[in-house]
């Protein structure tokens, strides 16, 4: 029989959210709370509802005594951690962060119980699984808003990547802050992130997309030549990365078409507006339909708009 905290467990790594549960297995979520939560004792045919209801495989039952067990962690089950990981960020840009973000704080959670106890040679596996799940808990939080919340899981994520020196986790990580500090607006602290970000990258694409947004708070600073200077150095990488099959783990979406985008925004910062509005389409377009409109698009969907009326605006001669 499935214990209570392996349910909830499971919940957390499939992004299952207790109201789903419950529409799943036709019982109450307040009795489903209680019994997961140790308040109430767990009948056993609710426990069997929710096993069923969350089609739990050898896979999540390798995961479950992986927690139990950490010191017998293998890399199948670390394997499956992270499949279960990129299996929620993808979700997100599908339903959004509100329904993944209670989940994926308490997955979060778990896995930092299952680090401290992890010792060999897969304790450096999953380090890098747990900066991915507080990378991912911080981002879900960039999207409701709540800054001081993410801007903690990302600097916790950082020391995780840089624990065992993986660069790329580390450059992800000053990505988002760098985001963040963009919807605030705090160009210093756009570029100081973003450069920390494009200096700590080794793959080419996550390179040009930082490099575009360190480009993008200088012209936004009124440092035009710097701006013009980098943007180059970027374009150039661009051209790079396009024909190398350097996409990291840790940021699936970075496709050749998807550079366009942040090269969208450069462009629209130094009213180079035609080149914008060709870049942010181009991006936009190469989405898949389920993911053209997510909440993360918006501010690309704002840019394009922009660009498109700068582009009618008559040019100074």
């Amino acid at each position: 029989m499935t214990a209570p905290d392996e349910i909830r467990a499971a919940m957390a790594r499939k992004a299952v959210s207790l109201r789903e549960m419950a529409r799943r297995t036709h019982y109450d979520p307040a009795y489903i709370s209680r019994a997961l939560r140790g308040q109430q004792r767990a009948s056993e045919s609710l426990l069997r509802a929710l096993a069923e209801a969350l089609e739990l495989t050898e896979e999540d039952e390798r995961i479950a005594y992986m927690a139990a067990h950490p010191t017998r962690t293998d890399s199948t089950a670390v394997q499956a951690l992270a499949d279960a990981l990129a299996a929620q960020r993808r979700a997100d840009d599908v339903v959004g962060p509100v329904p993944l973000i209670g989940a994926a704080e308490a997955q979060r959670e778990a896995l930092l119980t299952m680090l401290r106890e992890t010792r060999g040679d897969q304790r450096n596996l999953l380090c890098g699984v747990v900066s991915e799940a507080a990378q991912f808990a911080g981002w879900l939080n960039i999207q409701v808003g709540d800054y001081t919340r993410a801007n903690a899981l990302l600097s916790e994520a950082v020391e995780l990547a840089d624990d065992i020196g993986d660069s790329a986790l580390v450059a992800q990580a000053y990505n988002l802050k760098g985001n963040i500090a963009r919807q605030k607006k705090q160009w210093r602290a756009v570029h100081r992130n973003f450069v920390a970000a494009y200096v700590s990258a080794d793959a080419l694409r996550q390179k040009v997309v930082n490099g575009a947004q360190a480009t993008s708070a200088l012209a936004e600073l009124g440092r035009r030549k710097e701006a013009e200077k980098m943007l180059a150095e970027v374009e150039a990488l661009r051209d790079k990365a396009a024909d190398a099959d350097d996409v990291p783990g840790t940021a699936y979406w970075l496709t050749a078409e998807w550079l366009s985008m942040p090269l969208g925004h450069v462009y629209l910062a130094l009213d180079r507006h035609d080149q914008a509005v060709e870049h942010l389409r181009h991006g936009l377009d190469s989405l898949p339909p389920g993911h053209r409109h997510a909440l993360w698009t918006r501010e690309a969907w704002a840019a394009l708009e922009e660009a498109e009326a700068g582009e009618k605006r008559p040019k100074c001669s």
